[in-house]
């Protein structure tokens, strides 16, 4: 499998154990100093005590779909972003966000991880 497909492989692997609450898969996406942030979530996160928090209670219950892959393989190093859209159980399934990931990867022993996230949240602006 080439570095592109293994980054994007990744990301499926994040999303699915996101929405199934498999803590373990979800911090092995994950460099032990790994930082993520959300736009709008009023907090960061960084390393693997902070992650698992975050997978345990984060208050979100749904699916995430990546796609559009934009990946940059540089030796060891990758950036990458992608759109996310967020499907949301509690709505039936009905698209509740829209973002786009800013990822720093590094190739690891065991694979590509991320080493940063960072989802900017697309927020629709109220007419007046």
């Amino acid at each position: 499998m080439d570095d592109t497909e293994a980054i994007k492989q990744l990301t499926h692997r994040y999303n699915l154990a996101f929405d199934y609450g498999e803590v373990d898969a979800y911090l092995d996406c994950w460099t032990a100093d790994g930082f993520f942030e959300r736009s709008n979530a009023g907090r960061s996160y960084r390393g693997h005590a902070e992650l698992d928090d975050l997978i345990r209670t984060f208050p979100v219950d749904g699916r995430h779909f990546s796609t559009n892959f934009i990946i940059e393989v540089d030796g060891d190093g990758a950036k990458a972003s992608s759109y996310l859209l967020y499907l949301d159980k509690d709505a039936d399934f009905s698209v509740s966000m829209f973002g786009v990931y800013d990822d720093t990867l590094v190739r690891t022993e065991s694979g590509w991880k991320f080493s940063e996230r960072r989802l900017k949240v697309d927020v629709k602006e109220r007419s007046s």
